[in-house]
């Protein structure tokens, strides 16, 4: 691969789109990072509030700002900042979240000491619109060949804590998807594991803000965008599996998608369960070549309890513990 010569370690991307009320602590938690070799893109998607006022009272030399001149959307605003970008890593950030201090320099410590991981992601904790602490999300993943396993039935990667080689995505021309309904990072970290390396840090990176307003709450909470998101995911699931190299057929992918839908799908009777377990068998034969078969194993074992977990068959033994206790 052609040697890059970078004008930045790390390009910080942010795409904006109405975030007034947060983007300057956005900002400002990336200009006080203890790296210093960055640049700050900030893509403003054609906001109609003050958000652009804010930007612009920055006078940072490491601050490149790009208005869109009409409203594209969050993944193609991600592409043109990585366009724009001089890094050699590339870090996410949306405009309502916060990074730690510390979060760039032990990513690129990271990733400078390993050659062979192509991103790196770490823990985060949510937060509500006044930055109180509502939950800590510590990742126990590490191992890439078991997070481009569990990539097949569910998106385990917090996006803005993360952080990825340019000439990576560049060289298997890897782009975010427009039309995912606020899953195109999901799509594109599936791309990743399917050509790189994936790993996770327990080190606190983020604080993700969880408010009505951002994009995830906005596509998967709204009957409007319901039935379209669960399609949307339903296609990542039969990609996922399509390029790992699976075969199933039409019937057993919407099986497959239906009980791994994000809207948390409850089984409902023994066929079910028996039809899943025997999907779930197949899916095991046909990993047997693969280089990960252990992890997909140790992958879908985990997934086949948890799935159980939601299904009607503790109903009755539910029924006689409150019976019991009431």
């Amino acid at each position: 691969m052609e040697v890059t010569n970078y004008n930045s370690i790390v390009s910080v991307i942010m795409p904006s789109y109405n975030k007034e009320k947060y983007i300057a602590a956005s900002i400002e938690s990336v200009l006080n990072q203890t790296f210093k070799d960055f640049e700050l893109i900030i893509i403003d998607d054609a906001s109609i509030d003050s958000s652009v006022d804010i930007i612009k009272r920055y006078h940072d030399s490491r601050i490149r700002f790009y208005q869109n001149d009409e409203n594209m959307g969050i993944a193609r605003s991600r592409n043109k900042a990585i366009e724009l970008a001089k890094g050699k890593y590339i870090a996410l950030l949306d405009a309502d979240d916060l990074c730690t201090e510390l979060r760039l320099e032990k990513e690129v410590s990271f990733l400078d000491n390993h050659s062979d991981i192509d991103v790196v992601f770490g823990s985060f904790q949510e937060i509500d619109e006044n930055n109180v602490v509502k939950e800590t999300y510590f990742t126990p993943l590490k191992n890439p060949q078991f997070i481009k396993a569990r990539l097949m039935v569910q998106d385990v990667i917090p996006n803005g804590s993360c952080m990825y080689r340019k000439d990576f995505i560049d060289h298997n021309n890897i782009r975010y998807r427009d039309g995912y309904l606020g899953m195109d990072d999901y799509l594109f970290w599936v791309e990743c594991s399917l050509h790189g390396r994936i790993t996770g840090l327990p080190d606190i990176f983020l604080y993700w803000r969880n408010t009505d307003t951002n994009s995830t709450n906005t596509y998967m909470y709204s009957l409007q965008y319901q039935k379209e998101r669960e399609n949307k995911f339903a296609e990542i699931l039969k990609f996922a599996l399509r390029e790992n190299g699976f075969e199933l057929t039409e019937t057993e992918l919407s099986l497959y998608c239906r009980i791994l839908s994000e809207y948390k799908y409850r089984i409902v009777n023994k066929q079910e369960i028996q039809d899943f377990y025997l999907l779930i068998q197949k899916l095991c034969k046909q990993a047997e070549k693969l280089t990960n078969y252990a992890e997909i194993k140790k992958m879908y074992k985990k997934q086949f309890g948890l799935s159980l977990e939601n299904s009607f068959i503790w109903d009755d033994i539910d029924q006689e513990v409150n019976v019991k206790n009431g």
